[in-house]
């Protein structure tokens, strides 16, 4: 494919039932946008600690650049996650961790201005500096790439100015049915068409768990398909496993019906297997 994809974030350890699994949004999406053909790149930053050097070993091992992982003082972080008796995970996110002072570098910016395509959260946001930081790179960003605002709102690290300023520079943006009635009554917007056309989106997606997934056009909707009904592990990055298929299909020139296609094949078959990182047979 040779497109250069960048996934901008937190990078954690998430803590599972089963044992300790590395994952955050980011580096979910930049994996399986890897597996999926793409030059992805995770854009984060890990502590001067032993779980640090871990999680860049652990990167390395996945077949990911960790040259975009900055490291600080700050300790690596962790995610304790609990599952319910349908997999679907809750999380409990520590603050003051190294993500939170992500810094824009300048080989950061460098790598910025060549990217087909990327996408970020509001977790990362939650502190001004690593906020600072994300916009200051997707300013970089050039201005016909793909740019997923993929919500992935969490506990309360969120405010309506950080979830304005992302719609303002998304070309895309996804959430689920819990997040839906919050962004529209946050942002004060009476259903999904206003945001679109209100931000100039080229898609909405629209993920309902278990049940369907839609995509959204400022024309409507694009596509509508029902969940597949799969015995599910865990369903812990099922949703970055649907963005990298949907995006890195679009930059193949697909149309976003068939990108949507792929997209519920594939985090269909992650929530299968245990975490979010599960490399795919070739």
């Amino acid at each position: 494919m040779n497109k250069i994809v960048l996934g901008i974030g937190e990078i954690v350890w998430d803590c599972l039932p089963g044992g300790r699994k590395l994952g955050g949004a980011p580096v979910n999406f930049a994996y399986h946008c890897k597996e999926l053909g793409a030059e992805s790149y995770p854009v984060s930053a890990v502590g001067n600690d032993a779980l640090g050097d871990e999680t860049l070993s652990q990167c390395r091992s996945y077949g990911l650049c960790t040259d975009y992982i900055g490291r600080n003082s700050l300790p690596t972080s962790r995610v304790l996650v609990t599952l319910d008796a349908a997999g679907v995970p809750s999380y409990e996110i520590v603050q003051n961790v190294a993500w939170d002072a992500l810094k824009a570098d300048p080989k950061i910016l460098s790598l910025a201005a060549g990217a087909a395509a990327v996408c970020w959260g509001s977790l990362a946001q939650r502190n001004s500096d690593s906020r600072s930081a994300i916009m200051k790179i997707l300013d970089a960003i050039p201005k016909d790439a793909i740019r997923v605002f993929d919500i992935n709102i969490r506990q309360d690290y969120y405010s309506r100015e950080v979830v304005e300023e992302s719609l303002e520079k998304a070309t895309i943006l996804k959430l689920n049915e819990d997040e839906l009635p919050l962004v529209l009554k946050l942002i004060g917007a009476k259903d999904i068409d206003t945001i679109i056309k209100r931000y100039s989106l080229d898609y909405l997606i629209f993920t309902s768990g278990a049940s369907f997934s839609e995509i959204y056009s400022p024309e409507g909707v694009v596509s509508h398909i029902e969940t597949p009904t799969v015995k599910v592990a865990d369903t812990v990055g099922a949703g970055d496993c649907f963005t990298a298929a949907f995006v890195t299909s679009l930059l193949g020139g697909e149309s976003a019906s068939a990108a949507h296609a792929k997209a519920v094949t594939m985090s269909a078959w992650l929530c299968t297997l245990p975490g979010a990182i599960n490399p795919l047979k070739k």
